[in-house]
């Protein structure tokens, strides 16, 4: 699939960052950001692959840390915002290791 909101971890420091514009003003925002690292992780790696496995371990240690930091709160993602956009089979990207594999047998 095609990641149609990118984020990465230099995005978000940028964001960390108050002389940089935009920038966090709630730490709702920023926990957002985080869950939409993993969300694009999930969804572009293949299940089995290393990266999404690790992927998932990571956001389950974040999520146990944000719980613990933060009992009482519930943090909203993107997708309770509605700022995803609707993504379709017709953007099917194939993951990495696959396309890299699909060329190889197609030379």
């Amino acid at each position: 699939k095609i990641i149609k909101r990118p984020m990465d971890l230099s995005a978000i420091k940028k964001k960390l960052q108050a002389n940089h514009s935009p920038f966090y003003t709630k730490s709702e925002e920023f926990v957002a950001d985080i869950r939409l690292i993993f969300k694009n992780c999930a969804e572009f790696n293949e299940p089995e692959s290393e990266v999404a496995s690790a992927g998932l371990k990571l956001e389950a240690y974040f999520e146990e840390l944000l719980l613990n930091i933060f009992p009482e709160q519930k943090f909203p993602s993107h997708e309770d915002d509605g700022q995803l956009s609707d993504d379709s089979d017709d953007d099917f990207v194939a993951p990495r290791k696959k396309r890299f594999k699909e060329r190889l047998s197609s030379s």
